[in-house]
């Protein structure tokens, strides 16, 4: 048997035993604290950086894919139409140019505006202006929306004119794209669109469209009608019908504006997030809309782009002005983007009631298209290249006094320059390409 007297007591054994004093265990506490102070920060300045890094990629992929959309469109400039609807000797036009409506009578394969973005939404760009850009607007006409060909029958009903759609491949296509929930006849035979009625070696004429009815029925507008016979000889259409192919051309713009605060589609996406951060009150966009026979926009047609887009260039390829040389010894002098604006690109390619102005000539488009990321991030600008490309974008008002390029960064104060992405590309324009 265990003798009690033997054993310690256990206020004894429990006095033995080593335990964390207070100064250890605030010194653990302190030194911990450090560890986790340090974690958050690393962890802060990752986030950080990683959230930057995701909006200059947004912006790169923005500026990548409205380039490669407005190429496509140039790529298709005067496709199955005309390069200048103007030209006063063109051999593939039935008789005179056309005075009305303004739409047809604008009608080519480009227009470029000089600063034509500022000039058409002078109120919306001003973060554009403050940073010395002024973007331009561009016009790109052309079988835009289908590239088919339909054979028809043209026929002229007690002084209306308008065109049956007969049974071939490019209707059976066009019908088939349309169950599969492609673009049918009524998408592509839009009213306000053109129509090119061509016949086997005649001139081209050119008409617009009313609107459409059940049994493939496009009706045309007139005025301007179509010239006939007794109008043109050699190329007018006789009045009892005439066989043909018609083709549907459209004209559409693309320019920098501002969609916040508008009525589209678009208006929860732009709408401001923290604008006072990030300058989203300002922010513009490349879009792109529809040109309705009298010039004026579809609303409807409006697309956005490219999302925060700020600056938009053009330069030119084009033939000399001389037409004998052209066809004798033709010679193509580029007229690439500069710091400057070359006034040859919008004296050349401008609309085709300008002075001087020659679209058809045109034989490439080199672009140049900026995006900006959504925040700032840079506390300082960069100089500009010898373009006049930049590759910081001041956002004005994000901090107190800092509107201009002009203006001193307070010292301490968080940044207010955004990056930006830059992205050129030089467009040939083949279906321009054709002997006059």
């Amino acid at each position: 048997m265990r003798d009690r007297r033997t054993s310690p007591p256990a206020r004894a054994r429990a006095s033995g035993q080593r335990a964390f004093t207070l100064v250890e265990l605030l010194v653990a506490m302190a030194a911990g604290l450090v560890v986790s102070l340090a974690a958050f920060l690393l962890s802060k300045n990752a986030t950080r950086f990683f959230q930057n890094e995701a909006r200059a990629s947004g912006s790169h992929l923005a500026a990548t894919i409205g380039l490669n959309r407005l190429a496509t469109d140039l790529q298709r400039a005067a496709y199955l139409s005309t390069g200048n609807i103007q030209v006063m000797d063109d051999p593939q036009r039935c008789g005179a140019p056309p005075v009305a409506p303004l739409g047809l009578r604008l009608l080519s394969g480009i227009a470029i505006q000089r600063q034509g973005s500022v000039f058409l939404h002078p109120s919306e760009l001003g973060q554009s202006i403050v940073n010395g850009m002024w973007p331009d607007a561009i016009v790109i006409g052309g079988s835009l929306n289908s590239t088919e060909v339909f054979e028809a029958r043209v026929v002229n009903d007690a002084g209306t004119w308008f065109v049956r759609l007969l049974d071939s491949a490019a209707l059976r296509r066009t019908n088939e794209r349309a169950l599969g929930g492609g673009e049918g006849l009524g998408d592509i035979f839009q009213e306000g669109r053109f129509l090119r009625i061509s016949r086997p070696n005649q001139r081209h004429i050119y008409a617009v469209i009313d609107h459409m009815e059940p049994g493939n029925l496009v009706y045309l507008k007139s005025p301007p009608g179509v010239p006939t016979r007794d109008d043109v000889p050699d190329c007018g259409l006789p009045l009892t019908g005439a066989h043909a192919w018609v083709s549907v051309i459209s004209r559409v713009r693309y320019d920098i504006r501002s969609l916040v605060g508008k009525t589209t589609s678009y208006r929860s996406l732009v709408a401001p997030i923290s604008p006072a951060l990030t300058g989203d009150n300002g922010r513009t966009e490349l879009v792109r809309v529809e040109l309705d026979d009298e010039d004026q926009e579809k609303p409807e047609t409006l697309e956005l782009i490219a999302e925060y887009a700020v600056d938009l260039k053009f330069g030119i390829s084009a033939l000399q002005a001389d037409k004998a040389q052209q066809r004798t010894t033709p010679q193509i002098t580029r007229y690439p983007i500069a710091a400057t604006d070359n006034a040859s690109v919008y004296t050349i390619a401008a609309a085709n009631d300008q002075p001087s102005a020659r679209p058809e000539d045109v034989r490439s488009v080199q672009i140049r298209l900026s995006t900006r990321t959504r925040a700032p991030d840079r506390d300082v600008g960069f100089p500009v290249g010898p373009d006049g490309r930049r590759l910081r974008f001041l956002i004005p008002g994000v901090v107190s006094g800092v509107n201009t390029l002009t203006d001193t960064v307070p010292a301490g104060a968080p940044p207010v320059f955004a990056r930006m992405r830059t992205l050129y590309a030089d467009v040939a324009l083949p279906n321009q390409a054709e002997p006059r």
